[in-house]
């Protein structure tokens, strides 16, 4: 069953039982060692924890010393779970709060759970996902309400939540790549499109499946495997390992963590492993309780090793070693886990952040074309993208490739427009077009205009 299914079950999960104070991964795998030569020891012997000095390679943010038990990345409801930048998530006592990423309290520390970001966009953004038993509507409201007085959104109502899903699939009976991706209820199985394998590096986390014929179409069967290896677009497998859980290389990132046993590793866009599977997750995904590990945020990624918190480069290499008590980290400031509290960081090393505007998505009409048409080998940048008009006397059939051997599957009424969006190396004569914006298929432009 699809996660966009379970809203129920995450209603329920929101309001379970909260870790313990402190509590920031399962318990290590004491098997496992980093690749790393840095240990949790100072050179006389005294744990790094007990400094109050920070690390080399951090800059001190001048917002004073934080006494909370944990600091966090804040998980993101969406496909991939992502961390929200710009925020954390704090505890004390047991219960959690919400912080700027520059330290100042947007909640106080009274919430059963860690603070979560719900998956919608503007208008709505930042919904904030809040758990506290034994409160009544007026109770939310007014939480709501002093979000709203001081700029931070408001609270998540789970009315609109459900990032729906997003998988890359590898159809042992085709022998073809795959996306598939919807919300509510089952979609179809599509080409990757060159905006998808830009987006993704072509280094995509996939499983394996078998297509089924249903009276929509056909979809992927149940998964063949629970576990993920990373394929470029044309299948071929990074490694020669499998995953439990795979993250993508999101935004061009030099590294992707994936879990590997019980452990989280890093590796690179070659599918090299540049660490060894010997870390833990530092923030927690609301939807099953699983900790998961930080993708590289601007370059750097927060780790645990053993208990104990560092921060990783884009190389692999604990640019802080794993040897302090809590550290977090969203890309832009970070907080560290000192004798005598939290205190704030920047990374002087670490590259300006950027980002897109919130709830503003990138576009590419050929995202869904079903994997039954030919996709067009030569597709057409969108400013490169000519319009035209079918015949004005008759119907003109749509085709699944670009000939009139292939299946007819649709029609355009005379005179519709048409948009191109590629074309095939191979034939001439035949251009692929989307109608209404859909990507529909083949049509011979002896009829078009």
């Amino acid at each position: 069953m699809k996660r966009c299914t379970l809203l129920l079950s995450l209603c329920l999960l929101l309001c379970a039982c909260t870790p313990a104070p402190g509590e920031s991964a399962p318990p290590p795998d004491a098997t496992a060692g980093a690749q790393t030569a840095e240990t949790a020891e100072t050179a006389t012997g005294e744990s790094a924890g007990a400094s109050t000095t920070l690390p080399a390679g951090l800059e001190p943010l001048d917002r004073g010393v934080l006494d909370y038990d944990n600091i966090r990345l804040v998980c993101r409801f969406s496909v991939w779970n992502e961390p929200a930048p710009g925020y954390f998530t704090a505890s004390r006592d047991g219960q959690w709060g919400l912080l700027r990423n520059d330290g100042s309290e947007v909640l106080p520390c009274t919430f059963d759970r860690p603070v979560a970001l719900c998956s919608d966009g503007a208008p709505r953004y930042p919904a904030w996902i809040l758990s506290k038993g034994d409160t009544d509507a007026a109770y939310w409201e007014e939480t709501s309400w002093y979000l709203a007085s001081i700029g931070e959104g408001m609270v998540c109502d789970m009315a609109h939540c459900g990032p729906g899903y997003e998988y890359y699939l590898w159809l042992t009976d085709r022998g073809q790549m795959c996306a598939y991706i919807g919300s509510l209820g089952p979609s179809l199985p599509t080409h990757i499109a060159p905006a998808q394998q830009a987006d993704y590096s072509n280094c995509f986390p996939t499983r394996d499946a078998v297509l089924v014929s249903e009276e929509w179409g056909e979809v992927p069967d149940q998964y063949q495997e629970e576990t993920y290896r990373y394929r470029t677009i044309d299948g071929t497998p990074l490694n020669n390992y499998e995953y439990q859980q795979a993250q993508p290389f999101l935004d061009g990132a030099l590294l992707a963590a994936a879990k590997r046993g019980s452990r989280w590793v890093y590796l690179d866009q070659q599918g090299r492993e540049v660490t060894a599977p010997a870390y833990e997750g530092v923030y927690s995904d609301i939807w099953n309780g699983n900790f998961l590990a930080s993708p590289l945020l601007n370059g750097y990624a927060a780790v645990c090793r053993d208990g104990r918190y560092g921060l990783l480069d884009s190389a692999g290499q604990e640019f802080v070693p794993c040897a302090y008590d809590g550290l977090a980290w969203d890309g832009r400031l970070g907080w560290i886990k000192l004798a005598d509290g939290w205190h704030g960081f920047t990374v002087p090393s670490a590259p300006a952040a950027s980002a897109a505007p919130e709830g503003a998505d990138t576009w590419d009409p050929l995202q869904h074309v079903p994997i039954d048409l030919v996709f067009p080998d030569i597709c057409q940048p969108e400013r490169y993208q000519p319009t035209y008009r079918t015949i004005s006397y008759d119907n003109l059939n749509v085709r699944a490739g670009p000939g009139v051997d292939y299946d007819k599957v649709d029609s355009l009424p005379p005179g519709s427009p048409v948009t191109q969006l590629g074309r095939s190396s191979a034939t001439d004569g035949w251009i692929f077009v989307a109608w209404q914006d859909r990507p529909l298929g083949w049509v011979s432009t002896e009829y078009l205009k």
